[in-house]
């Protein structure tokens, strides 16, 4: 049998606003963080182990950075960089950026780098030293990398694989897999970075046939037609993400044999801080959704802890094990 599959509960830890309206530059509300204490309780009486993705939006707002700075002190939580190009200064007189803008890879470069300071700086003022990363709307690059890595991030968990999306500028993983990589170290004596995917696949009796199938689905001359749904009936292939939030979580314990399959050594389970908060993001219309949100978590964490071949794990801590299993090699 194969080692157990590491995985995690990774929260984006981030303001809520209407994400119909654009990316605006002004104040932000950071209500929904008022929820994750108690988000913490639940997930904890699992076992789970949780990494909060955290903004500066969150971390500048003084009662917000006192439930991240106690979150941190607790068992099994891992406090993780996120950002949000769009309200991290230095930040442009505009109200709102462009999409191309709203990713950070698409930056001059002095630009992005004085974002990723002011992050940093609002880490340091929380007493929080980050080991970990996930840009916001999943934008990475290699000069962010080398960046990270220079400040002591050993992960990053930015990755969406077989995913791209029409936004002007968005990232194209359409041609990235689900295994981490290793990207090794900028110095001599660091320990390397590794870059560790989001969950997302196909549920199917061939992972690769529908992955292929899928992505032919989605190109410019078959987008229109329903061929996605044609396959799930079919067949019962279909698209599958670990993710409390979105539509393709539905199901989501299907994917756990699929990441055994592949031998995957880990799984990383998403969603937003702001879908704590009825209202708090378009997957949060009401309290009913928030509801189902937590239910969807307590049935899941309920199925993985009845198994053996699953273990948790934060984001840094997967990074350590595969960085000493590499090494033992």
């Amino acid at each position: 049998m194969p080692p157990p599959t590491r995985y995690s509960v990774t929260i984006d830890t981030e303001e809520e606003w209407d994400w119909a309206s654009g990316y605006p530059t002004g104040p932000a509300s950071v209500r929904n963080i008022a929820h994750l204490p108690a988000f913490q309780d639940r997930v904890e009486w699992f076992g789970a182990a949780v990494t909060y993705f955290t903004n500066h939006a969150v971390l500048t707002d003084p009662a917000s950075r006192e439930i991240i700075v106690r979150l941190s002190q607790r068992p099994n939580v891992e406090i993780g960089l996120h950002i949000h190009p769009w309200n991290t200064p230095p930040v442009a007189p505009a109200e709102r950026v462009t999409p191309r803008e709203s990713f950070l890879h698409n930056l001059p470069w002095s630009e992005a780098e004085k974002k990723l300071d002011e992050s940093f700086r609002a880490f340091e003022k929380a007493g929080i030293t980050p080991t970990s990363f996930r840009g916001g709307r999943y934008s990475t690059s290699p000069q962010i990398q080398g960046y990270l890595r220079d400040r002591g991030v050993i992960a990053d968990c930015s990755v969406l694989p077989f995913n791209t999306w029409a936004d002007d500028g968005a990232p194209d993983f359409r041609d990235r897999d689900l295994m981490p990589r290793r990207l090794g170290a900028r110095h001599d004596g660091d320990e390397a970075m590794w870059e560790l995917p989001l969950t997302f696949g196909y549920v199917g009796k061939s992972f690769d046939l529908w992955r292929r199938a899928f992505r032919l689905f989605d190109s410019p001359g078959f987008r229109k037609l329903p061929l996605g749904g044609v396959a799930g009936r079919l067949f019962g292939a279909r698209k599958c993400w670990l993710n409390f939030e979105n539509p393709l979580g539905e199901g989501m314990t299907d994917l756990f044999d699929v990441v055994r399959s592949l031998d995957l050594p880990y799984a990383c389970f998403t969603m937003h801080s702001s879908s704590l908060l009825p209202g708090g993001s378009p997957y949060a219309k009401s309290r009913a959704d928030a509801d189902a949100l937590l239910t969807r978590v307590d049935e899941t964490l309920t199925t993985l802890n009845r198994r053996t071949d699953f273990v948790w794990s934060t984001v840094t801590e997967t990074a350590h094990h595969l960085e000493a299993t590499h090494a033992g090699h």
